[in-house]
């Protein structure tokens, strides 16, 4: 954590003395299960183990003499918060861009939360290094389906994004051309498939 905060407040200082004016504002993602399963396992509610939990990285940063601006500190677990991601989402929800199904996620044992990509390190939990299993969950999408295309021509606009990162945003945007194609089973329902080498299906 120090390395990564003290990159930022380098970058943060440097555009000061460039004469710019930088807000550095400082923000706690405070919810998830590690933070639940922490709580449980040290026989405390959520809500005060993450607030002390805060307090105590928040002196430590100040220790640091980062020069975030604490009036505009902010956590994901606060009411004040939360109520415009609830908000963001229901008007999602409304317009049909949000839909839940059931979906295979990579699952630590050990931790008990799931695991983006990234964070699976040669088959292991980055944070514990326990195997990390497949683990069919109902969860929540967003139709990003909806805005592929307008999503990667304007990952072409970023200037000085690293080209690592825009490749990692074109993977998860995940877009493919291809055809869908629908076969005739006797005494069955038809079958529907979708592939992006029509060519390969006769063999």
């Amino acid at each position: 954590h120090v390395r990564n905060y003290t990159i930022g407040d380098v970058v943060s200082r440097f555009q000061r003395l460039q004469g710019k004016n930088v807000m550095q504002p400082i923000g706690w993602d405070a919810f998830g299960l590690p933070a639940e399963n922490a709580a449980v396992k040290n026989n405390t509610a959520p809500a005060p183990w993450t607030y002390e939990n805060i307090e105590y990285m928040k002196n430590q940063l100040k220790l640091l003499g980062f020069g975030y601006d604490w009036n505009r500190e902010f956590a994901t677990c606060t009411p004040e918060y939360y109520r415009w991601e609830q908000e963001f989402f229901t008007k999602l929800y409304e317009k049909g861009l949000v839909y839940k199904k059931t979906s295979s996620v990579n699952w630590c044992p050990n931790d008990q939360t799931v695991l983006a990509n990234e964070q699976v390190e040669d088959g292991c939990c980055w944070r514990c290094d326990t195997p990390v299993e497949q683990k069919e969950i109902p969860q929540w999408f967003i139709k990003i389906t909806e805005y592929a295309q307008e999503l990667l021509d304007d990952l072409d606009k970023l200037e000085g994004w690293p080209e690592m990162v825009k490749t990692m945003q074109r993977n998860w945007i995940g877009r493919s051309e291809g055809v869908e194609l629908k076969f005739e089973v006797k005494g069955q329902q038809d079958l529907e498939v979708y592939t992006t080498r029509p060519d390969t299906l006769m063999g």
